[in-house]
Protein backbone atom coordinates (compact mmCIF):
# COMPACT_ATOMS: atom_id res chain seq x y z
CA UNK A 1 0.00 0.00 0.00
CA UNK A 2 2.72 2.51 1.00
CA UNK A 3 4.20 1.71 -2.22
CA UNK A 4 1.29 2.50 -4.10
CA UNK A 5 1.09 5.98 -2.67
CA UNK A 6 4.55 6.86 -3.22
CA UNK A 7 3.61 5.88 -7.29
CA UNK A 8 0.68 7.78 -6.67
CA UNK A 9 2.98 11.23 -5.38
CA UNK A 10 5.30 10.44 -7.86
CA UNK A 11 3.08 10.27 -10.58
CA UNK A 12 1.28 13.45 -9.71
CA UNK A 13 4.79 15.26 -9.33
CA UNK A 14 5.36 14.27 -12.93
CA UNK A 15 2.07 15.60 -14.14
CA UNK A 16 2.62 18.98 -12.04
CA UNK A 17 5.84 19.00 -13.50
CA UNK A 18 4.77 18.60 -17.00
CA UNK A 19 2.30 21.43 -16.38
CA UNK A 20 4.80 23.99 -15.48
CA UNK A 21 7.04 23.02 -18.46
CA UNK A 22 3.82 23.47 -20.35
CA UNK A 23 2.89 26.74 -19.09
CA UNK A 24 6.81 28.20 -19.34
CA UNK A 25 6.31 26.61 -23.55
CA UNK A 26 2.80 28.99 -23.41
CA UNK A 27 5.13 32.02 -21.92
CA UNK A 28 8.46 31.46 -24.56
CA UNK A 29 6.23 31.09 -27.81
CA UNK A 30 3.14 33.49 -27.28
CA UNK A 31 4.00 35.78 -24.32
CA UNK A 32 2.84 36.16 -20.53
CA UNK A 33 -0.58 37.46 -22.05
CA UNK A 34 -0.81 34.11 -23.53
CA UNK A 35 -0.59 32.25 -20.57
CA UNK A 36 -3.82 31.17 -19.58
CA UNK A 37 -4.93 27.74 -17.75
CA UNK A 38 -6.77 27.19 -21.17
CA UNK A 39 -3.80 27.42 -23.31
CA UNK A 40 -1.30 25.71 -20.39
CA UNK A 41 -4.15 22.63 -20.55
CA UNK A 42 -3.39 22.70 -24.26
CA UNK A 43 -0.02 22.93 -24.42
CA UNK A 44 0.18 19.82 -21.69
CA UNK A 45 -2.64 17.59 -23.67
CA UNK A 46 -4.61 17.65 -20.54
CA UNK A 47 -8.16 18.55 -19.98
CA UNK A 48 -8.70 21.81 -18.10
CA UNK A 49 -10.37 20.10 -15.15
CA UNK A 50 -6.68 17.99 -14.94
CA UNK A 51 -4.78 21.02 -14.96
CA UNK A 52 -7.37 22.85 -12.16
CA UNK A 53 -6.49 19.80 -9.69
CA UNK A 54 -3.01 20.60 -9.76
CA UNK A 55 -3.23 24.51 -10.02
CA UNK A 56 -6.87 25.65 -8.72
CA UNK A 57 -6.63 29.11 -10.51
CA UNK A 58 -4.25 31.10 -13.06
CA UNK A 59 -2.39 32.89 -9.43
CA UNK A 60 -1.67 29.27 -8.44
CA UNK A 61 -0.29 28.06 -11.23
CA UNK A 62 2.24 31.46 -11.50
CA UNK A 63 2.74 30.60 -7.67
CA UNK A 64 4.55 27.70 -9.15
CA UNK A 65 5.99 28.71 -12.06
CA UNK A 66 8.06 31.38 -9.61
CA UNK A 67 8.96 28.92 -6.95
CA UNK A 68 10.09 26.37 -9.68
CA UNK A 69 12.31 29.34 -10.96
CA UNK A 70 13.69 29.71 -7.95
CA UNK A 71 13.99 25.85 -7.09
CA UNK A 72 16.37 25.72 -10.32
CA UNK A 73 18.74 28.78 -9.38
CA UNK A 74 18.91 26.65 -5.92
CA UNK A 75 19.91 23.44 -7.33
CA UNK A 76 22.50 25.49 -10.19
CA UNK A 77 23.71 27.18 -6.87
CA UNK A 78 24.44 23.53 -4.61
CA UNK A 79 26.06 22.41 -8.27
CA UNK A 80 28.24 25.22 -8.57
CA UNK A 81 29.23 25.07 -4.41
CA UNK A 82 29.79 21.44 -4.86
CA UNK A 83 32.25 22.38 -8.04
CA UNK A 84 33.90 25.12 -5.68
CA UNK A 85 35.20 22.43 -3.00
CA UNK A 86 36.32 23.98 -0.25
CA UNK A 87 33.35 26.61 0.81
CA UNK A 88 35.17 28.18 3.50
CA UNK A 89 37.75 29.76 1.02
CA UNK A 90 37.17 32.94 0.34
CA UNK A 91 34.67 34.01 -1.58
CA UNK A 92 33.43 30.49 -3.04
CA UNK A 93 29.82 31.29 -2.36
CA UNK A 94 30.12 34.28 -4.53
CA UNK A 95 32.13 32.19 -7.37
CA UNK A 96 29.30 29.68 -7.31
CA UNK A 97 26.48 32.43 -7.09
CA UNK A 98 27.91 34.29 -9.93
CA UNK A 99 28.55 30.82 -12.22
CA UNK A 100 24.97 29.80 -11.35
CA UNK A 101 23.31 33.15 -11.97
CA UNK A 102 25.15 33.04 -15.71
CA UNK A 103 23.78 29.21 -16.39
CA UNK A 104 20.46 30.12 -15.08
CA UNK A 105 20.51 33.21 -17.38
CA UNK A 106 21.15 31.34 -20.16
CA UNK A 107 18.78 28.71 -19.69
CA UNK A 108 15.78 30.22 -19.05
CA UNK A 109 15.79 33.57 -19.75
CA UNK A 110 12.94 33.99 -22.28
CA UNK A 111 10.29 32.24 -19.49
CA UNK A 112 11.71 34.41 -16.79
CA UNK A 113 11.29 37.45 -18.80
CA UNK A 114 7.60 35.97 -19.54
CA UNK A 115 6.93 35.18 -16.36
CA UNK A 116 8.62 38.71 -15.39
CA UNK A 117 5.44 40.32 -17.13
CA UNK A 118 3.14 37.90 -16.19
CA UNK A 119 3.74 38.58 -12.71
CA UNK A 120 4.00 42.05 -12.72
CA UNK A 121 0.29 42.93 -12.67
CA UNK A 122 0.32 40.99 -9.04
CA UNK A 123 3.28 42.43 -7.34
CA UNK A 124 2.72 39.34 -4.29
CA UNK A 125 3.74 36.78 -6.65
CA UNK A 126 7.03 38.37 -6.32
CA UNK A 127 6.96 37.67 -2.71
CA UNK A 128 8.68 34.16 -2.73
CA UNK A 129 11.56 36.02 -5.33
CA UNK A 130 12.18 38.77 -2.99
CA UNK A 131 12.49 36.35 -0.12
CA UNK A 132 15.27 33.95 -1.72
CA UNK A 133 17.22 37.16 -3.13
CA UNK A 134 16.90 38.54 0.82
CA UNK A 135 18.39 34.57 1.62
CA UNK A 136 20.86 34.85 -1.29
CA UNK A 137 22.12 38.66 -0.35
CA UNK A 138 22.78 37.39 3.66
CA UNK A 139 24.78 34.88 2.31
CA UNK A 140 27.63 37.23 0.78
CA UNK A 141 28.35 38.34 4.44
CA UNK A 142 29.86 34.80 5.12
CA UNK A 143 31.63 34.83 2.09
CA UNK A 144 35.38 36.03 3.57
CA UNK A 145 35.26 39.24 1.35
CA UNK A 146 35.00 42.40 2.76
CA UNK A 147 31.24 43.22 2.97
CA UNK A 148 31.17 46.11 0.56
CA UNK A 149 32.74 44.70 -2.00
CA UNK A 150 30.86 41.26 -1.85
CA UNK A 151 27.52 43.35 -2.08
CA UNK A 152 29.73 44.98 -5.11
CA UNK A 153 30.05 41.88 -7.04
CA UNK A 154 26.58 40.28 -6.09
CA UNK A 155 24.94 43.75 -7.49
CA UNK A 156 27.03 43.31 -10.47
CA UNK A 157 25.78 39.75 -11.08
CA UNK A 158 22.34 40.68 -10.34
CA UNK A 159 22.41 43.72 -12.84
CA UNK A 160 23.77 40.95 -15.74
CA UNK A 161 20.58 38.82 -14.83
CA UNK A 162 17.95 41.66 -15.23
CA UNK A 163 20.03 43.20 -17.93
CA UNK A 164 19.29 39.83 -19.87
CA UNK A 165 16.26 39.45 -18.14
CA UNK A 166 14.91 42.46 -19.42
CA UNK A 167 15.87 41.95 -23.00
CA UNK A 168 17.85 45.72 -22.36
CA UNK A 169 21.10 44.26 -24.75
CA UNK A 170 23.45 46.83 -22.76
CA UNK A 171 26.08 44.61 -23.75
CA UNK A 172 27.29 41.91 -26.00
CA UNK A 173 27.35 38.06 -25.42
CA UNK A 174 31.51 39.02 -25.40
CA UNK A 175 31.42 41.28 -22.94
CA UNK A 176 28.75 39.48 -20.84
CA UNK A 177 31.87 36.88 -20.66
CA UNK A 178 34.64 39.40 -20.09
CA UNK A 179 32.06 41.02 -16.87
CA UNK A 180 31.53 37.64 -15.09
CA UNK A 181 35.19 36.69 -15.60
CA UNK A 182 36.34 39.78 -14.09
CA UNK A 183 33.64 39.56 -11.01
CA UNK A 184 35.38 36.11 -10.70
CA UNK A 185 38.82 37.27 -10.25
CA UNK A 186 37.64 39.71 -7.88
CA UNK A 187 36.35 37.54 -5.62
CA UNK A 188 39.94 36.11 -5.35
CA UNK A 189 41.71 39.83 -4.89
CA UNK A 190 42.42 41.69 -2.25
CA UNK A 191 42.35 45.16 -3.89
Amino acid sequence: MAEALEVGKRSRSATRESLLNAAGEVVLRFGADALTLEAVAKEAGVSKGGLLYHFPNKEALLTSMVANLIAEFEQLLEIELTREGDLTAKGAWLRAYIRAGDIFDCQSAAIQSGLLAAVAKDSKLLQPYQEASIRWHQQVSNCGIAPLKARVILLASDGLSWNQLLGLNCISDEERSQVIAELIRMTYSDD
